[in-house]
This record gives C-alpha cells, sequence and structure tokens, in this order.
C-alpha cells in the first residue's frame, strides 16, 4: 500500500474508532464508517471489504500500541517492584484509552471471531512472559521469594483483571495510582524475601 492509500486507510480507521466508541461494536456499520470519514460507502469498500476487517485492523493497531508501550514502561523502570508497578498503571490506562482493544477483549459476542481469540491469546502470551521475566529477575536479584513463578504471574493477571472492573464500572482512573500502589505494597510484602 502507497503512502496516500495507508493515509486514508488510517484515516478510516480513526473514523472506525470514534463510531466504534459512539455506538459499541455491534450496532456500528459500513455506514457509520464512512460518514465518519467522509467518504462514501463504495469508497471504504474499496479499503476494507468488510466491518469485520476494519474491527481486525483496528485491534492489531491498538494491541501493537499497548504491548509497545507496556514495553517501554517496564524497560525504564529499574528495580522488579518498579517494573511490575509501572506494568499494572501503564496497562490499566491504556486499557481505558485503548477502548476499542479493551471492548475486544470483553465482548463475549466477539469470541465468534477467530481473529479477536488469536489477538486475546497473543496478549495473555505476552503478558505471562513479561510478568514471569519481572518475577524470575526478582528472584536472580534476590528481591523476591517465589517458589513458583508461573503460578505467580497468572495470579498477578488476574488481580489485574479484577482491577480492569473500575474501566467497566467507574470509567474514572482518578485514584489508580494509589489502588495499584497500594494493592502492589501488599502483594509484594508477601513475595519479597525477608
Amino acid at each position: 500500500m502507497d503512502g496516500q492509500n495507508k493515509d486514508v486507510a488510517q484515516r478510516i480507521l480513526q473514523a472506525a474508532i470514534r463510531v466504534f466508541n459512539k455506538y459499541g461494536l455491534r450496532k456500528t456499520t459500513m455506514r457509520d464508517i464512512s460518514e465518519s470519514a467522509g467518504m462514501s460507502k463504495s469508497s471504504l469498500y474499496y479499503y476494507f471489504r468488510d466491518k469485520k476487517k476494519i474491527l481486525s485492523s483496528v485491534i492489531r493497531q491498538e494491541a501493537e500500541i499497548l504491548i509497545e508501550k507496556l514495553r517501554t514502561a517496564v524497560q525504564q523502570a529499574a528495580s522488579p517492584q518498579e517494573k511490575l508497578q509501572a506494568y499494572v498503571v501503564t496497562r490499566m490506562r491504556l486499557l481505558f484509552e485503548l477502548s476499542i482493544y479493551y471492548a475486544s477483549l470483553t465482548e463475549a459476542y466477539l469470541e465468534q471471531y477467530t481473529f479477536i481469540e488469536k489477538e486475546r491469546e497473543a496478549f495473555t502470551d505476552f503478558e505471562n512472559s513479561t510478568i514471569q521475566e519481572i518475577l524470575s529477575e526478582g528472584i536472580d536479584t534476590g528481591i523476591f521469594r517465589i517458589s513458583d513463578v508461573i503460578t505467580t504471574a497468572k495470579m498477578l493477571i488476574i488481580i489485574m483483571k479484577g482491577l480492569e472492573l473500575r474501566l467497566i464500572i467507574g470509567k474514572s482512573m482518578d485514584d489508580l495510582d494509589e489502588t495499584v500502589s497500594t494493592m502492589l505494597d501488599i502483594l509484594l510484602q508477601g513475595l519479597e524475601t525477608h
């Protein structure tokens, strides 16, 4: 795809995000997206054959953003404790901002789409490996005492998913840093060597 076509495709994806946020993933139509992008439906079909392709592109783009920013947050933190803190806070903030990706992870009807399931699996694999690396670093440096890194990583992910309820119910991230900090303080006291 040449530069001009990429720009138009990106404009369509941005329009789709606006419309998905307004009407929801299920209710959005190709007409809604074409109108938001300021183009005819036939022009829209030139770039994307259906809503599924648009949704797939949006989700893939948002997943790439999420993973890259999580990697950066972890790399910029110094200690394993700070890395866990940075990972959890960044994850929660980005899921709140990347609303289409988050909706794709939570809306049950989307399970019929295999590409969504692949994205979910890819993100879960990324999360598991990243958290396991942080925990292993903590063990190697004598900061954490963990007997089962895999199970501990899974438990941390479950806790993070519990915090996601704030995204659904509260729609506010006002006290996220404090909540995450308190949760990690309690958790890390159990993980840290004494």
